[in-house]
């Protein structure tokens, strides 16, 4: 008898149809332009089927609308039953401003969704300058970002000024200018719009400002070249060094010593030997001034006469010895 009442209970269920796991209940989902979101969607049973259902949108509050008629959707809707019969979900990808509203998943019964689009609103929306600097050669970026950083704006400009006009450098780049050194910070981040700018020119210099449908926010460049100037200064003031000691380097004695040194080594090679020569050149100097007196005398005593003979052989020997 049980099996009986098994198998009427189940004959039911399918001859119902699908019956949905949130009959009659509303529920709310939040998504972001750029993304995907899911709608949710599916049969109580896991083995029940739905005969028909349908997917319906309330577009601009005034009737329901069949999202798979709607050409707006197209391409960009997705359903989960062709795998599992029971999963009526539906997937909208690329979301849009105007896909906010309400849908309904009907079969038998039905099931609300109430879909809120977040969009980009820019964190400064402001006519205000916003001032950067940025340095020759290096890069530079320039914030911009929306208030949900989930949330990818459906369009995005970046805009410089040249000759008094403003010009797209991003994403089409319209000036020679910044070809191939502009790009977007993260592209992790949808809502993260800051562009960054690398190899940075003195002509960078100047105004842009991110756009984001009618939101703007504006910024002054300023490209600072002090940098470039202040490395070869530095690289020169190093060289001078090795060739002209600064005043902290002459006033330091280390430096001076081998130069002192040397020349006192070289005064002492130098003095030293003619201190040891001198007195052999003195006492040579009166040796020679004595034989020259001894030679005088013996000259002038050989002038006198014969009669003198024998004085004068004592006086030579006498000189002789004394030589």
């Amino acid at each position: 008898m049980r099996d009986h009442l098994y198998l009427f209970f189940f004959m039911i269920q399918f001859s119902s149809g699908c019956i949905l796991s949130d009959e009659l209940k509303t529920i709310y989902i939040t998504g972001y332009t750029g993304g995907s979101v899911v709608l949710p969607c599916s049969c109580a049973h896991p083995q029940s089927t739905a005969i028909t259902f349908t997917w319906q949108f309330y577009g601009n509050g005034e009737r329901w609308i069949s999202v798979f008629e709607d050409e707006k959707y197209s391409g960009r809707r997705v359903l989960f039953n062709e795998n599992t019969p029971q999963n009526l979900s539906l997937l909208i990808s690329d979301l849009r401003k105007e896909d906010e509203g309400y849908y309904k998943c009907e079969t038998e019964q039905h099931t609300y969704i109430h879909l809120t689009v977040k969009g980009c609103n820019l964190v400064q929306n402001t006519t205000t300058k916003i001032a950067v600097t940025g340095y020759a050669g290096e890069s530079v970026v320039l914030p911009c970002s929306c208030s949900e950083l989930l949330a990818k704006p459906e369009q995005i400009q970046w805009m410089y000024i040249v000759e008094k006009r403003y010009k797209e450098i991003y994403p089409n780049e319209k000036t020679e200018r910044h070809k191939n050194r502009v790009k977007l910070l993260n592209q992790t981040s949808p809502g993260n719009l800051s562009l960054h700018i690398s190899a940075l020119t003195a002509e960078d210099e100047g105004d842009y400002y991110c756009s984001v449908s009618s939101q703007k926010v504006y910024f002054r460049l300023h490209v600072e070249v002090t940098l470039r100037t202040e490395k070869p200064h530095i690289h020169t003031s190093i060289s001078l060094s090795t060739h002209q000691p600064s005043h902290q380097t002459q006033e330091l004695p280390p430096p001076q010593q081998p130069h002192d040194t040397s020349q006192y080594l070289f005064i002492l090679v130098a003095v030293f030997p003619l201190a040891l020569i001198l007195p052999f050149l003195v006492l040579s100097s009166r040796y020679a001034k004595d034989e020259v007196a001894c030679s005088a005398i013996v000259y002038v005593e050989t002038a006198f006469p014969p009669d003198h003979t024998q004085n004068d052989a004592v006086e030579l020997t006498e000189c002789q010895y004394q030589c």
